[in-house]
């Protein structure tokens, strides 16, 4: 299989946290400001990746 469609499945399709983090948007949609949203938004994004990049390297 192509590295790259590997690469882009494992981060949408077979990512059970992406669909945990979908979850939050209602979380983001009664932040009290834009920054406080983009924040909350950085902070999941960053949590996110860097725990998957975690495991993909502990496996």
């Amino acid at each position: 299989m192509d590295p790259l469609s590997e690469f882009i499945r494992g981060i949408t399709r077979d990512n059970p946290t992406f669909g945990l983090v979908l979850g939050l948007c209602p979380t983001l949609a009664v932040t009290t400001s834009v920054e406080n949203g983009i924040g909350m938004a950085a902070g999941t994004a960053f949590v996110l990746i860097f725990s998957n990049l975690f495991v993909s390297l502990v496996r």
